[in-house]
This record gives C-alpha cells, sequence and structure tokens, in this order.
C-alpha cells in the first residue's frame, strides 16, 4: 500500500541525515510523497481481498464502495480478525450478496433484492395451508361474505404485509385443465385468476411441495408453474426436474441473504410423483438424501437458510419418528430453521443446536374446522441475528383471525408447549426460546 511505502521512504530519508549522506529533503517533495500516500491503492487492495478472502474483488467495484468501506477490510486482514461477516460489518451487505454483485448473480431469477427497509431488523414470515378451490367450504363461504379478505381479518393480512418476506403454502393446482387423480379422495384445482389474491395479502413466495399439486395430472401440475410463473409468484418446492425441484428461492433484505427451500414427504399413500433427474414432481424428502444435497447447496449461497417442510400424520399432535430425526439432519447440513406443515393443526416446537424446530405451523385458511393457527416469523437483526416468534391465529368457520386478547394469545402459547417433545417456552409477545429448568 502507498502509505507503507510512504513510511519507508520517510525512514530511509530520516537515516540519511543521521548518517554521513547528504540528502536535502524539501518540503515540497516531502509534500508529493504524502499526497502519492493519501492515494488509496484500490488495484493492490482488491489483489490482497482476492487472495485472502475468496471474494472475486475487482478494482472497479471496490471503487465504487469507497475508500473507507475498502480501508476497512483491509484493516480486518491486517489485524488478523477477518471472517465473512466483516463485509455485513463494514459495508452493509454480507460476504454472499457482495459475491452476488460482483458475479451478476444478483440478477438471478431466483434472487428478490429487496433494498433496505430503513429498520435494524426485518422478518421472513410464513404460515400453512391455503384453498382457493371454488367447489369446497373455504371458497363457498368467501363468495357469501364478498371475497377471501372479508374471511381473514385485517389485522391478520396487515401482519402479513408488514413482513419484509411472506411465505404460504399452495395446496392446490392452478388452472383449467387435467383430470382429478383417479382414486384420490381430495383433489384441488382454482382459476389462475385467484392468484391474485397472494398479491392482495403480500404473499411473496409460496411453496408447492404438498400432496395437493399434482391433483390434476401432469397436464395441471405443468399449469400450476406456468401459471405462477405468469403471475409473478416466486415458487419452491417443485418442477419439472430434479433440478429445479431442489431449487431455493434468496431475499436480500438490508444486505442479508435469507434462503428457503422446500420438500415434502407427505404421503402414505403416493399420488404425488417425486422429482427425477429428467422427470417432473416435488422435492421428496421420504429419503432425505437428496434434499440433504440441495440443502447444502444453498447454504453454500446465503447467509440464513430456511427449510420449509410437508411432513407429519394429519390432525395430530404426535409427530412421526421421521420428522424429529430429519429435521436434525437438515439442521447438520446447514439449516439455519426448520418450519413444517401438513398435518392441519399446530404441532410441538423445539430446538437443536440452536436452531428452532417447528413441527407444524397448521392450517393458515384451508376449511371449516376450529383450529389453532399461527404464524411464524423470523426476526433478523441487522448483523444477521436471528429470534423466533408465534404469532397466534384461529380458523374457524372457514374464517382466520389474529388473537388479540392476552388471555386467548396465552391459552394458544400454553398448548403449543405442552406439545410433543415440551421443550421450548413462549414469551407473552411471542419469542420462541428453548425451555430451562427455571422455565
Amino acid at each position: 500500500m502507498k502509505r507503507k511505502l510512504y513510511k519507508i521512504i520517510m525512514i530511509t530519508l530520516i537515516l540519511c541525515t543521521l548518517c554521513s549522506c547528504r540528502v536535502s529533503i524539501s518540503e515540497d517533495y516531502v509534500a508529493e510523497i504524502q499526497a502519492q500516500a493519501q492515494a488509496f491503492d484500490f488495484a493492490d487492495a482488491a489483489e490482497r481481498i482476492r487472495s485472502v478472502t475468496g471474494v472475486d474483488m475487482t478494482e472497479v467495484f471496490l471503487e465504487s464502495m469507497g475508500e473507507e468501506k475498502a480501508q476497512g477490510i483491509i484493516d480486518a486482514i491486517d489485524g488478523g480478525t477477518y471472517t465473512d461477516r466483516t463485509w455485513l460489518e463494514v459495508t452493509g451487505y454480507s460476504y454472499h450478496v457482495i459475491n452476488d454483485m460482483l458475479s451478476g448473480n444478483i440478477n438471478a431469477d431466483n434472487i428478490s433484492d429487496f433494498g433496505f427497509n430503513g429498520k435494524d431488523s426485518f422478518t421472513v414470515s410464513f404460515v400453512g395451508d391455503i384453498l382457493f378451490d371454488p367447489d369446497f367450504r373455504p371458497m363457498v363461504h368467501a363468495s357469501s361474505m364478498g371475497g377471501v379478505l372479508n374471511c381473514i381479518d385485517t389485522a391478520t393480512v396487515d401482519y402479513l404485509k408488514s413482513s419484509d418476506v411472506f411465505l404460504i403454502n399452495n395446496e392446490f393446482t392452478v388452472g383449467e385443465r387435467g383430470t382429478p387423480l383417479q382414486g384420490k379422495t381430495w383433489t384441488f384445482q382454482a382459476h389462475p385468476d385467484r392468484l391474485d389474491l397472494f398479491k392482495q395479502m403480500g404473499v411473496d413466495i409460496v411453496s408447492l411441495a404438498n400432496n395437493h399439486v399434482y391433483d390434476y395430472g401432469q397436464v395441471g401440475f405443468e399449469d400450476t408453474i406456468a401459471n405462477l410463473d405468469k403471475a409473478g409468484i416466486p415458487h419452491i418446492g417443485a418442477g419439472m426436474n430434479l433440478g429445479e425441484a431442489a431449487e431455493g428461492h434468496y431475499f436480500i433484505v438490508n444486505g442479508i441473504k435469507v434462503g428457503i427451500i422446500a420438500a415434502s414427504s407427505a404421503e402414505k399413500v403416493y399420488f404425488t410423483p417425486v422429482a427425477e433427474e429428467n422427470k417432473p414432481g416435488v422435492m421428496g424428502t421420504y429419503d432425505s438424501t437428496e434434499f440433504i444435497k440441495a440443502i447444502k447447496a444453498a447454504d453454500a449461497q446465503c447467509d440464513i437458510l430456511v427449510a420449509y417442510v410437508h411432513w407429519g400424520t394429519e390432525n395430530t399432535t404426535k409427530l412421526d419418528a421421521e420428522q424429529i430425526t430429519m429435521a436434525r439432519e437438515y439442521i447438520d447440513a446447514g439449516v439455519d430453521a426448520v418450519i413444517g406443515g401438513h398435518p392441519h393443526c399446530l404441532q410441538g416446537m423445539d430446538f437443536y443446536k440452536d436452531v428452532p424446530i417447528i413441527y407444524s405451523v397448521g392450517n393458515f385458511w384451508f376449511n371449516s374446522k376450529s383450529l389453532d393457527s399461527c404464524v411464524i416469523t423470523l426476526k433478523i437483526n441487522n448483523s444477521a441475528d436471528m429470534e423466533t416468534l408465534i404469532v397466534p391465529l384461529e380458523q374457524k368457520n372457514c374464517e382466520t383471525r389474529l388473537l388479540v386478547e392476552e388471555s386467548e394469545r396465552r391459552a394458544l402459547f400454553d398448548r403449543v408447549e405442552g406439545f410433543e417433545p415440551k421443550t421450548v417456552s413462549i414469551a407473552d409477545d411471542g419469542l420462541i426460546r428453548l425451555r430451562t429448568v427455571e422455565s
């Protein structure tokens, strides 16, 4: 660096004046050397960053960051304190986001850059199943009420819209073609126009890793994907081959990159095909081998990774042994939160290696039963530290509402604490923690 060169020259000149050398040091010469030293050497800094950090830094990009931030990275390298987290601390953008900017991947179809929200944190929210099929009770009721948003209370919709990222499970096919699968009891399909409801609700992404996305055969499956693409709604957990089904979607908020991937192991009798190398279907996790590969690939691309999984046994709080085993496998592979659905009711929660496991978020708006439900929200601060919160809901008579009375909220929290494995405590504000001896 030129500052180091300046120091070397000055030390040399001073030594020369102390020995027999006859060197005249003019003020102008010193000023010139000093001015040169003040010019930050972006080319040299970029080379050092490339060699030490593995980031394929360019001189032009480093100049666009500015000298102060560039010097901050160099200081961390020189001081021996550099880690991947240094990028976020110094520049406001994480290591992964910087890499995406440099490579051009920031413009990839599966990356949504939501910029900065002006706050010291952001939220990523998840709910369970929703159903827009006109022949079933929820939509029949909605027709009598003047629309779906008259069946989901304003407080719930406002909360979900306020989330920086919001995911829902698309538990139906979308289209007008195909025929119901023979032998399957429940088959669902909604008109493509209904996708506008997702936009009205503030949905940012849907999961297709479920047991109803193939209800109308391959034609209905392909139409679902095509119609979501046409509507501009990102989707995960299914595709025309294993590569597509395994691919995650990534959201950049406040300079931090959050990835979400999805898989299903919901069916006891298989109607929904699992994607293969050249075969369409959902991302399967009956055998977790391929999903573990997907997790590892996604983890290498983001700061926080969430696995959204369709699993378990319907209408029971009792966990399948596979849910417990696979959740831990996912975490060992790199997941930072596991969020499940499919049982149509809330199930218990746990932590493994400090990573939250939400076994089932229950229905969001799916049938006429009276059921506890919830939003699970990951609150992530601008240092990429995460908290997990539950926002209590009730589904009843084809309507969903936010629980606001303290007694109702506390009663739901207490019920969830009592579900196996009974290892969490839930504060009055919904913060989920691993239960301690004292709590």
